[in-house]
């Protein structure tokens, strides 16, 4: 009966090693999501001649690579979906991102999934949901994206070389700084 009593109590002991395993497995894949979500939208190249794209002060689409900033991932409405990302600047720039957990409203109303979407961002300024001094329960997840000039050839004509890209996912978004998990990615763009 002893002998029962102590597998049995071993047993229910490894159920919240599994619980926890399961919880940061699900934060693995969705930190790994977002990093290829931005990856993926600042490689594409806006092409066509429609006056949605983003030109920023240059009138030249070709000059910016985008990240989406809002839920609505609408490509038609670029100029307020996304934000451009100069790489033709010879600096690091950095870009901060918020996720919130929201349900899509493009699927059938009785089941709509709840995915992560950036819901606010600021460009080169830390912003307070990042570094701590200004938390919000809302949030699931904060980004940053870096970029760094690495091997490039830059003139205001054209720009040639490699633009290193490094993305950090931080779990969970609502937690200090020092007790969020921070996953990093790093990738390269063409300018």
């Amino acid at each position: 009966m002893g002998v029962a009593a102590v597998a049995f109590t071993s047993i229910i002991a490894l159920f919240p090693l599994g619980l926890n395993l399961s919880k940061e497995s699900y934060e693995e894949t969705q930190a790994a999501m977002l990093a290829q979500t931005i990856l993926a939208d600042i490689k594409d190249q806006q092409v066509g001649s429609k006056n949605k794209r983003y030109t920023g002060g240059s009138n030249n689409p070709y000059s910016f690579k985008l990240i989406q900033v809002t839920g609505n991932v609408d490509p038609q409405i670029v100029s307020t979906n996304y934000i451009g990302v100069d790489l033709r600047t010879l600096t690091e720039q950095n870009v901060y991102l918020a996720y919130e957990a929201k349900e899509r409203t493009d699927t059938d109303p009785a089941g709509k999934p709840i995915m992560l979407r950036p819901s606010t961002y600021t460009s080169n300024s830390v912003p307070g949901w990042y570094d701590g001094s200004k938390l919000s329960n809302s949030l699931a997840a904060v980004a940053k994206v870096t970029f760094r000039p690495t091997f490039s050839i830059t003139t205001l004509a054209n720009t040639t070389g490699l633009e290193r890209v490094d993305i950090s996912i931080e779990t969970p978004g609502n937690a200090k700084p020092e007790n969020r998990r921070v996953r990093t990615y790093t990738g390269a763009v063409v300018p």
